[in-house]
């Protein structure tokens, strides 16, 4: 019985400590040169996980060959990218480039997106 109650301790001690672990960013993300510049793009659409630099971040976009990209969209946008998401399905994705207030906060504000056929 003591070593089943240790070993709960134990796996609790884990899982509390996991929860506090602060989720992993992505590598490299790509920088816009200048806020308002266009983007266009045909990649693959995850939801961002972790902490965004600014509460429009929904989205990471990856495409074959570039660093990931973050994503903010309105609603009628947010529908496609999440299924878009769950299907792991390609998008093409048209918009400009926003800066957070955040330093080193760049992101993409999506105004199109497409799923190439």
């Amino acid at each position: 019985m003591r070593s089943r109650l240790h070993s709960f301790r134990v796996l609790a001690i884990a899982a509390l400590l996991a929860s506090c672990a602060e989720p992993k960013k992505p590598a490299a993300v790509e920088r816009a040169s200048l806020a308002g510049s266009r983007f266009d793009g045909v990649g693959r659409v995850t939801l961002h996980a972790g902490q965004p630099c600014t509460p429009q971040i929904m989205f990471d976009f990856r495409a074959t060959s570039s660093n990931t990209v973050w994503l903010a969209a309105p609603m009628r946008e947010t529908k496609i990218l999440t299924e878009a998401a769950d299907r792991q399905r390609r998008v093409r994705i048209s918009g400009k480039w926003r800066r957070g207030r955040q330093t080193g906060c760049s992101y993409v504000d999506v105004a199109e997106v497409d799923l190439p056929k």
